[in-house]
């Protein structure tokens, strides 16, 4: 009885290894006002589980309202911030900037290192502008997006790309070039989160790793030969 119970725990404990990790994962609140190297504005780069990243900058849009962003920055400021002077920052595009407030005005662009399968954040816009998350592919396609919706969490995710994964999102009020800092609204972000299944690494030359079947296998096998000794 007593090795039934030992292979029991065995065979959960390698259930709960082979369950473990098997997505990966990117969740930025943002309060620590820097990215993954210490950089709060510009390009922003933040890492993930597992080798997961993520990439921030603005939509490239250059109209007459906040003129062409520097990528973004992490702030409590205005302009379109329901969080302004908080301790609760935000993700914004990093517009014209005076010191105290920004436009805010471009679309902000997320690309991943890996293909995701879901993408998600709250709209702080303080205002009803509506705005969608725009999907692409690794080819910079546009497979998808979610409903338009304002001051809401928005998500955009495979069941909306027809399986596709997705490398890049754009928070915006068109795709491209075309909304952003043309049409007037402002874009801050929160709570940003994605998730990716784990990619298959290749085996280091010259070593053969079981597969997980092998090792349930293997772990039959002794098993049965600790039992057939009892």
């Amino acid at each position: 009885m007593k090795e039934r119970i030992i292979l029991f725990i065995l065979f959960f404990s390698m259930l709960s290894i082979m369950n473990a990790d098997t997505l990966n994962i990117i969740s930025i609140n943002f309060n620590t006002g820097f990215d993954s190297h210490g950089v709060s504005s510009g390009l922003l780069h933040f890492n993930g589980t597992n080798g997961f990243e993520v990439y921030f900058t603005d939509d490239d849009s250059n109209g007459g309202y906040g003129g062409n962003a520097n990528g973004v920055h992490i702030s409590n400021q205005n302009y379109g911030n329901a969080k302004v002077g908080t301790s609760d920052l935000v993700l914004g595009a990093y517009n014209n900037y005076n010191g105290s407030y920004n436009y805010h005005s471009s679309g902000i662009v997320a690309s991943f290192n890996q293909g995701a399968r879901k993408v998600s954040f709250d709209d702080t816009d303080d205002d009803g502008t509506v705005k969608a998350l725009f999907a692409y592919d690794q080819y910079n396609n546009l497979i998808g997006q979610s409903p338009f919706a304002s001051r809401t969490t928005v998500v955009v995710d495979t069941t909306m790309t027809n399986g596709k994964l997705i490398y890049k999102v754009e928070f915006d009020t068109a795709g491209g070039t075309a909304g952003g800092s043309n049409d007037g609204t402002y874009f801050t972000i929160d709570n940003f989160y994605a998730e990716a299944y784990i990619e298959q690494t290749a085996t280091p030359p010259g070593i053969n790793v079981p597969e997980a079947s092998t090792w349930f296998m293997m772990l039959f096998a002794f098993a049965g030969l600790a039992f057939r000794k009892k």
